[in-house]
């Protein structure tokens, strides 16, 4: 993954005029925080033409970081032969810890969110539900420590959202403890860790300094 400059989304019309479906996105969650502006992390392509994600919309909120994704749907024009859904029909979201003026976005979590976007174009089924266990710690970060799994579900704010090529749904990536991934799969479900993380965090925020949530 290669990660270009930054930038501040409304400064680019032209990007914006290219890609009404990125306006969407932008629109649906200036709802939720009209006076916060999102920095734009742009994936370079690194020469393969549709491969992976375009980016990440990173909003600097207090105490943590909303990030959402870009380029699994449809941005421009409408290509793909279903009506109702827009390209993959989601977008990642995740939610990380932030300090008090820190505008620097962590690059271990667009490093999660890439390689999933990767693993869903390569063929694997992502959807609600589901997670993922690694042997090591989130986005290769030593500093994330027993944080080495992932479940996905419903974005705690905007679950889906219709736009002219189709809807969109938003599936929040949320951290897990080792050993509550080695949990999860000997249950077979993520539903009851799942309630128990909400409970604890309505937000559900990937924290990996949190302490684990025992079944």
């Amino acid at each position: 993954m290669t990660v270009t400059a930054t930038t501040d989304l409304e400064s680019d019309d032209a990007m914006l005029e290219m890609l009404p479906g990125l306006v969407r996105i932008y629109e649906e969650w200036a709802e939720r925080y009209p006076d916060v502006q999102p920095l734009t992390v742009q994936f370079a392509a690194d020469g393969k033409t549709g491969a992976g994600l375009d980016g990440v919309l990173a909003y600097p909120l207090e105490g943590h970081w909303l990030l959402v994704s870009f380029g699994l749907t449809e941005l421009g024009e409408k290509t793909s032969e279903e009506p109702r859904v827009s390209g993959a029909g989601f977008e990642f979201t995740c939610r990380v810890p932030r300090e008090d003026g820190d505008e620097a976005v962590p690059a271990w979590v667009l490093r999660v969110m890439h390689a999933l976007a990767d693993r869903f174009l390569s063929g694997s089924d992502l959807d609600v539900g589901h997670w993922i266990l690694t042997p090591s710690p989130l986005g290769g970060e030593p500093a994330n420590g027993d944080m080495t799994s992932l479940v996905i579900v419903p974005d705690t704010e905007v679950r889906a959202m219709d736009t002219p090529n189709g809807i969109v749904l938003f599936l929040q990536l949320v951290g897990l403890m080792a050993e509550e991934g080695e949990a999860l799969q000997q249950a077979g479900t993520a539903a009851p860790l799942v309630a128990l993380l909400r409970d604890r965090d309505p937000r559900m925020l990937t924290d990996p300094s949190r302490e684990p949530v025992r079944l």
